[in-house]
């Protein structure tokens, strides 16, 4: 019973950095998708800013 309780132990101590290692993964993963869909928003909303802003049309006096 003593050491199939010490290898349960073990087998607990020897997951938990894999576990630990796994949620820190997957927060690095979250933090990229979050960080590249603010990007492409913001890369969205300036070039539908830009394609409607008004295009000004310089004429030259010299041109009348």
């Amino acid at each position: 019973m003593v050491v199939a309780n010490r290898t349960a132990e073990a087998r607990l101590t020897v997951r938990s950095p894999q576990r630990s290692e796994m949620r820190w993964l997957l927060a690095v993963a979250a933090a990229f998708l979050v960080v590249h869909i603010v990007a492409v928003m913001i890369w969205g909303r300036a070039s539908a800013s830009e394609a409607t802003a008004p295009v000004q049309a310089t004429i030259s006096p010299l041109c009348d």
